[in-house]
């Protein structure tokens, strides 16, 4: 069984990060819908976690 899962874990994580980024770009269309100090707290990071999504999925096509 371990064998298994540790040659399906890269499809694994490469399916939760695109699900994580899809969760991010939603909250990303909610800002606009928060207070102007949320929306500059709060902006900084989703945009922050992406880049590192979007990089982290670059590196795994390689």
């Amino acid at each position: 069984m371990n064998a298994v899962m540790s040659t399906n874990e890269p499809m694994l994580r490469h399916h939760d990060l695109l699900i994580e980024m899809g969760s991010l770009e939603m909250a990303m269309e909610q800002l606009d819908e928060r207070n102007q100090a949320e929306q500059g707290r709060l902006r900084p990071r989703i945009e922050q976690r992406l880049a590192h999504i979007r990089e982290t999925l670059a590196g795994m096509d390689d």
